[in-house]
């Protein structure tokens, strides 16, 4: 049976760096696993998670909305998946395992300070600008235990492939 799971990258428009992506940063230990978290500090997209049997992919998405950054938030994130030049899909990426779509959505610079990070997630929040894309380094398999260290961005390729289309769609 195919994985099927769905991503989204949140932009805005930030008074002192202009247009961001927001990613979440992966924490040292996964709580729903009761384990330490592999890639710690890589980042990912805003939110991802699993589809669940009866969801779409918007369900899936305010689903996991709520559940690493909070109710407020996903209010939010809704409200501008209901417009269309606020929501965007990025990509979609299919193997024999996996089915991943990932979408982008720009929100005001002011809903930041709703996002109330799940104890679950472990991790934190980052704010890259434009210009940090190019630096974006691809994770490496010796990053699933040892980590990623703290300076550097990096990320799974179709997260990375998903960042630089979110800001060419919405520059």
């Amino acid at each position: 049976m195919i994985k099927r799971t769905v991503g989204l990258i949140v932009l805005t428009n930030t008074t002192d760096r202009g247009l961001t992506a927001v990613l979440q940063v992966r924490g040292n230990f996964n709580t729903e696993k009761n384990n330490q978290e592999t890639y710690r500090g890589a980042c990912q997209l805003t939110v991802h998670g699993s589809i669940n049997d009866g969801e779409n992919e918007t369900d899936t998405l305010l689903r996991e909305t709520r559940e690493e950054l909070g109710e407020e938030f996903a209010e939010i994130v809704e409200a501008e998946l209901n417009k269309d030049e606020s929501f965007i899909e990025l990509n979609r990426i299919s193997t024999d395992d996996i089915s991943v779509a990932n979408f982008g959505v720009i929100i005001d610079e002011s809903a930041l300070k709703e996002i109330e990070l799940n104890s679950s997630t472990g991790g934190s929040i980052r704010l890259i600008s434009k210009s940090d894309v190019d630096n974006i380094r691809e994770l490496k398999k010796t990053d699933r235990e040892n980590g990623v260290p703290e300076d550097e961005v990096v990320m799974f390729p179709d997260d990375i492939e998903a960042v630089k289309l979110a800001f060419e769609k919405f520059s």
